[in-house]
């Protein structure tokens, strides 16, 4: 009798748990997503993996607007809704948006990848979330605090019809941590001459404001001309705008993570949270750009703690033991006459080793009288600074070492030399070699090797080694010199590669 009790205590156990489960996976498969894309675009195909990654709920459909006008985007999204009878739609970039807003307005809506939600709805309606790609006041403020702790004045630009709860809820942060965020309000692009000219005395900064109906080349090139004049830097919002002349960019740093809350979000919806509670998201990842030639025209020291961080700087290489290149050189002479070489280099107990010393120190090459140094690896002597890390567009630099300048003279008479070499290129250019085709950033170098010489670099954080290099020495007799990279890699037989 007892074992029976038992057993039946076991059996319901067992089949209260079934039901508890059952009851559960029924609960978190009951809701329905319906998906709706801009286009097919690969940004947009992250954020859709991404909120795939996370959300808890079946996706039921997922429809791409094709191209026309928006009553047929509006269709499409009819017959979307009569087939799946979504209870959250998940929308991707501004059309798709712009064809849900007017069609929704009795379950959630949640997007991403849309630049200016509030200005492209025109103030989105009490179901609509979204999850930002611009970074958030207070992480602006961080940056500028980082920048310059003395940058107190953040000026901008907006049209208040596309933007003005937006303004209200960045004003009240900006003035909480300290800060004044001085806002010109704008109808048209014939008003921004006279907003620069009223903010020139009253900011330390200019941010650009996330209105794309502002941010036109045309816009974007008066608004540089005034930091370059004025001597006031520039925040932007992507690669590009630091590409173009602003000192700083912050951006979202990722399609696939904007996806994540996303889908994050579409949970708690979907799980009964306020929607209050889960708006106004931001970017997680940011991406952060730097403009050294922006720096330089304003005078500007960017804190090496930014410089390391940011996205579009080369940084320092790490090798390993047994590392190892090989090199090719192509001398031309004065008379035409052409020169080849083979150069190998090897990284063994933290130090490079080559079969032919001078081509990593610097020294004659091929008999001629000029010491020029061809192997970016060399980075054991502080005083030769081929390259500088970390590299970033419109960094430069310069440095001096000794050499035993040849002279018919005094065939050892100690020199310095002063080169400067400056990044004139950001990743990626594409170079192919034999070696294989390689990413690269271009770096400019020139110095006085008893006449002028100009070395441009082709440096391959893939390969860590420049892959190409041209230089040419003027005067009354010129010389030209050219390498590429053959082989690399880690290990194996050194001897035995590119002969």
């Amino acid at each position: 009798m007892f074992i029976g009790k038992v057993l039946r205590k076991l059996l319901s156990a067992n089949v209260l748990a079934s039901l508890i489960v059952a009851v559960f996976t029924v609960g978190v498969h009951a809701a329905n997503i319906a998906v709706l894309m801009s286009s097919d675009a690969t940004a947009y195909q992250e954020a859709l993996e991404g909120f795939r990654e996370v959300v808890r709920h079946r996706i039921a459909g997922v429809q791409i607007l094709q191209k026309g006008n928006p009553a047929e985007w509006q269709q499409q999204l009819k017959r979307l809704r009569s087939v799946i009878e979504p209870d959250v739609v998940f929308v991707i970039g501004t059309p798709a948006l712009q064809a849900v807003a007017s069609e929704i307005t009795n379950i959630p809506v949640v997007h991403a990848m849309v630049f200016n939600p509030f200005g492209a709805l025109s103030g989105p309606g009490k179901n609509v979330i979204g999850i930002s790609m611009n970074p958030s006041a207070a992480q602006v403020i961080s940056l500028l605090r980082e920048l310059n702790p003395k940058y107190r004045r953040v000026g901008t630009m907006l049209d208040p019809s596309r933007s003005g709860p937006v303004l209200l809820r960045a004003r009240s942060v900006f003035q909480k941590e300290g800060f004044q965020l001085v806002a010109k309000e704008i109808r048209s692009a014939s008003d921004i001459g006279g907003a620069l000219k009223s903010l020139e005395n009253e900011i330390d900064v200019f941010w650009l404001w996330p209105d794309e109906t502002f941010l036109t080349d045309e816009m974007l090139q008066r608004i540089f001309l005034f930091s370059f004049a004025r001597r006031i830097p520039v925040l932007g919002l992507s690669e590009r705008h630091t590409d173009m002349g602003a000192l700083l960019s912050l951006s979202y740093g990722s399609a696939k993570d904007l996806g994540r809350q996303a889908g994050e979000a579409a949970n708690k919806l979907l799980d009964g949270a306020n929607r209050v509670l889960v708006s106004h998201l931001t970017p997680r990842q940011l991406k952060l750009t730097v403009n050294f030639k922006t720096a330089r025209k304003l005078d500007i020291k960017v804190p090496d703690s930014i410089v390391r961080r940011a996205e579009n700087v080369v940084k320092a290489p790490l090798y390993r033991d047994n590392d190892w290149w090989v090199f090719r050189i192509k001398i031309i002479d004065p008379s035409g006459a052409t020169t080849t070489e083979l150069h190998r280099v090897v990284f063994r107990n933290n130090k490079f080793e080559s079969d032919d010393p001078s081509f990593l120190t610097g020294g004659d090459v091929a008999g001629t009288p000029f010491f020029l140094p061809f192997a970016s690896v060399y980075l054991t002597d502080p005083e030769r600074k081929w390259l500088d890390f970390p590299l970033v567009p419109g960094k430069t630099w310069s440095f001096h070492y000794r050499r035993n300048r040849f002279n018919p003279r005094d065939r050892n008479v100690t020199m310095l030399a002063h080169p400067f070499a400056e990044v004139v290129g950001k990743a990626p250019h594409l170079i192919e070699t034999p070696a294989g085709k390689f990413e690269a950033i271009e770096i400019w170098r020139t110095e006085y090797v008893g006449e002028p010489a100009e070395l441009r670099y082709f440096y391959s954080p893939q390969s860590q080694s420049v892959v190409k290099l041209r230089a040419e020495i003027s005067g009354k007799y010129p010389w030209q010199f050219e390498l590429e990279l053959l082989a690399y890699g880690t290990g194996g037989d050194l001897g035995k590669t590119a002969r």
